[in-house]
């Protein structure tokens, strides 16, 4: 074949003969050329595959980490308090943070077997006892003997 003719060549898609060549992005995954309709069609699907991805992230950034609904506006949006130990970037909606401010006032000002109110003297259990929150100085003696 003479170099001044050229090879006949089709779109990977379609399969219509190419007049104008547009070559996939690397991201399409296609080996060949595109018409202008397949190129158009594939830079649109892509797109739109983008933008779903983009706010399916931006959704899972704005969902309450405990109970998991959406959280629309950036008023409603709070940040836990240090002291719960929940990962880094949580999130809460105002009834979570409620409810873990109830339960962790509950746990520091309150003794985890009798629930009599602490005063100045609290005592935090030994490890093996595998009790949450603090105790009050009858509650710890009387664990402490047992074990």
């Amino acid at each position: 074949m003479p170099f001044w003719k050229k090879k006949q060549e089709f779109c990977i898609v379609c399969k219509r003969k190419l007049e104008h060549k547009y070559k996939p992005h690397k991201e399409w995954d296609i080996n060949g050329m595109l018409c202008s309709d397949c190129h158009i069609l594939k830079t649109k699907e892509y797109i739109m595959k983008n933008q779903l991805e983009k706010e399916k992230q931006e959704r899972e950034l704005n969902t309450c980490s405990i109970c998991g609904i959406y959280i629309k506006s950036e008023s409603e949006k709070v940040k836990p308090r240090w002291q719960w130990n929940l990962e880094r970037g949580t999130i809460l909606c105002n009834n979570c943070y409620e409810k873990k401010e109830k339960e962790f006032e509950k746990e520091r000002n309150y003794c985890s077997i009798c629930q009599t109110n602490l005063k100045f003297f609290r005592y935090n259990p030994k490890p093996n006892w595998n009790i949450r929150g603090q105790l009050c100085r009858n509650c710890w003696d009387r664990r402490n003997e047992i074990q």
